[in-house]
């Protein structure tokens, strides 16, 4: 498959988004591991997901992606279906693909926490790529998490949480919207472009209830006290664009599809986008170019 681009713009910082691995290795496990929300998730790659992505899509992007030469690549979750130690040892690869952890920031999924995994055995795997600035310790990072790479501040968000079946709905809390409350306070002062990196979409009606943030309206408020330049987010699988209500302006909310789905709607199909940033003498400046796979027709 070729690569199809869509618009253009030319900025000082070159950040890329991308989401949703969902790799999959069930035949890796022993069949006590799928005694639990694992079996629904299973099922559901077996009668339909395991149609949908294409790992191949996956490693084209990264391709496209390692070309950009960006300063930062975003993954917003779903690294993992089954949330399976082979499934993250298998992300950690596709991850490491995509550039150095240093230059390769993530967030957990709700497929990241569909159940409790040791930490050593699931998201442990991949810590460095979600380690904020001030270094990871032996266990799971404190979210939000923040790395700055001037003029950008990325804030990490996790609202993957283990659920009962059927549902894939995720939180936030009231903890971590304290904590990031406080640092959109500190980076707006330090006049930084401040990027939210979060799986499940923020406002309320883009997904079904059953796989929605719980606390979208507390986020949406925050963000309208606190502001933030944008927000990026996964888990809707298709390419969108919304806005929050901020404190003097609206705040882009933008969804990626999944990067290894196969689609037939190219809203659908899997895909990156391309965000360059800079100051302008009248504020920030942004440029969207979105980069998707070519259809079967191409």
């Amino acid at each position: 498959m070729s690569l199809v681009k869509c618009a253009s713009g030319a900025a000082a910082f070159t950040l890329i988004h991308l989401s949703d691995f969902h790799h999959c290795r069930p035949g890796t496990a022993g069949p006590d591991r799928f005694l639990n929300k694992r079996l629904f998730s299973l099922l559901s790659w077996r009668l339909r997901r395991g149609r949908e992505h294409r790992e191949e899509h996956l490693e084209l992007l990264a391709r496209a992606v390692r070309a950009e030469a960006a300063d930062m690549v975003a993954v917003t979750g779903d690294l993992t279906q089954l949330a399976l130690p082979a499934e993250f040892r298998q992300a950690r690869e596709s991850l490491s693909a995509l550039g150095p952890a240093e230059r390769v920031f993530a967030v957990p999924g709700n497929h990241d926490a569909l159940v409790k995994v040791p930490w050593r055995e699931g998201l442990g795997v991949v810590s460095d790529f979600m380690a904020p600035d001030s270094g990871g310790g032996q266990g799971p990072p404190t979210f939000p998490t923040l790395r700055v790479r001037a003029p950008v501040a990325l804030i990490g968000v996790a609202t993957a949480r283990p659920t009962p079946p059927f549902s894939a709905a995720g939180r936030v809390g009231a903890a971590q919207l304290r904590r990031l409350a406080d640092l959109l306070t500190e980076t707006a002062r330090e006049r930084l472009f401040r990027v939210l990196l979060i799986h499940h979409p923020p406002l309320p009606g883009m997904v079904p209830r059953r796989k929605a943030l719980t606390d979208a309206a507390a986020l949406c408020a925050l963000i309208r006290r606190c502001g933030a330049e944008l927000v990026l987010h996964g888990h809707c699988h298709r390419l969108s664009r919304s806005q929050a209500a901020g404190p003097a302006a609206p705040v882009p909310v933008l969804g990626v599809s999944s990067a290894t789905a196969r689609s037939d709607h190219p809203e659908r199909r899997a895909a990156f986008r391309r965000i360059r940033i800079r100051r302008g003498a009248h504020g920030w400046e942004t440029r969207v170019q979105e980069h998707l796979l070519a259809g079967p027709d191409a």
